[in-house]
């Protein structure tokens, strides 16, 4: 070979070594990224929405790093999210295994097995995964409200009661208040047994922390009624209208009833009397004490009640046929066709204003000019 050759020679060499390099540089030299940033990536990929991209990086990271248990979490909530709770809940047993956790580490967990086990609607493990939460924190408000809420839709009451005071005193709350519908719901229990004695007192307490507690008043005049002790089932319900005027109502029926079995149904006026003090449109005892009135026989003054009924409340079915029945046994057919007519023109106003453009600006503070 002479020269000429050997220079040509060496210069396509030269030229092929370097081609090699620069291919060589641009795709097999690329920096290799290290686990902390990929982690860094795959969290800002979440941040983003990007959660199939996440996904890829944070198994990138376990591999690399089987001690990143915070990548494993949130593998784990990224394949619950994505429908797959029950690979979510294997990644996350599997974590339980560890040796060395921090307090911190086990909390987080917990909390992932909670959602797991809610999401799969099971209850009782999740419930399970609150409860050793609590053991490890033991001031999680967050982990006592959930559970809480699993406890009153199992009505296992007694376990709520007992949450919801641990509650309160997380939250610093000196009121007593939330806690009486958990004393109610505890003696709605027994009532239903048949036990009344054991619920009356579970009630007493129910109002020893709210003495508005409307339901407990009903449930132990109920349950004396139960026992055909009607005097003091009379006096509880009586106690109601004392406490909670504007709900005196509910316990109007139930008067009713009870005082014509005792004989003692002209006590019924009264009744309503002191409701309408404090609560002066209780519809019910303003229809009860035009019943009472028609009974003794004043239809004056029970007719003069219902037309004041009629008048606040025009859609009153009830109150409107007694008011026509009194009409017609009075043959005042001319107050009949009165009564109509003002029905009539009420329901054309009331329509007038929902449907009218007038009426829809004034509701907006836009007068018309």
């Amino acid at each position: 070979m002479n020269m000429p050759e050997y220079f040509f020679a060496f210069v396509i060499l030269l030229i092929i070594a370097a081609i090699f390099y620069m291919l060589y540089d641009r795709y097999l030299n690329k920096p290799v990224k290290s686990e902390s940033e990929l982690y860094v990536e795959a969290l800002r990929d979440l941040l983003d929405g990007r959660q199939e991209s996440a996904f890829t990086k944070l198994r990138q990271v376990v591999i690399d790093d089987s001690n990143n248990i915070d990548a494993y979490i949130r593998l784990g909530q990224i394949l619950r999210e994505n429908r797959k709770p029950d690979r979510a809940l294997q990644v996350h047993k599997d974590l339980t295994l560890r040796s060395g956790l921090n307090q911190d580490e086990k909390a987080e967990i917990l909390r992932q097995l909670y959602a797991d086990y809610l999401a799969l609607n099971d209850l009782d493990m999740a419930q399970a995964a609150l409860k050793e939460l609590v053991t490890v924190k033991s001031r999680d408000r967050w982990a006592y409200t959930r559970l809480l809420e699993i406890q009153k839709k199992a009505e296992t009451w007694d376990e709520a009661y007992d949450t919801a005071v641990m509650l309160l005193k997380i939250e610093s709350n000196k009121s007593k208040k939330p806690l009486a519908a958990f004393k109610y719901h505890m003696g709605e229990t027994l009532y239903k047994k048949r036990e009344y004695h054991k619920a009356r007192v579970l009630f007493k307490e129910a109002l020893g922390f709210d003495p508005t507690y409307v339901p407990a008043y009903l449930s132990i005049g109920d349950s004396y009624h139960e026992e055909k002790r009607y005097e003091d089932a009379v006096n509880f319900w009586s106690k109601l209208i004392s406490a909670v005027p504007d709900e005196g109502h509910l316990v109007i029926e139930r008067l009713k009833r009870t005082l014509f079995d005792l004989g003692r149904y002209g006590e019924i006026h009264g009744i309503c009397e002191d409701i309408l003090k404090d609560s002066p449109g209780n519809l019910e005892a303003r229809m009860c004490l035009a019943e009472f009135h028609e009974k003794k026989g004043d239809s004056d003054l029970a007719q003069q009640i219902l037309e004041g009924v009629v008048d606040d409340y025009p859609n009153e079915l009830k109150a409107v046929a007694e008011l026509i029945r009194i009409y017609l046994n009075k043959s005042e057919r001319d107050k009949i066709q009165k009564l109509v007519r003002n029905l009539e023109q009420k329901r054309q106003k009331l329509q007038f204003h929902v449907s009218s453009p007038v009426a829809d600006t004034s509701l907006i503070g836009i007068s018309k000019k």
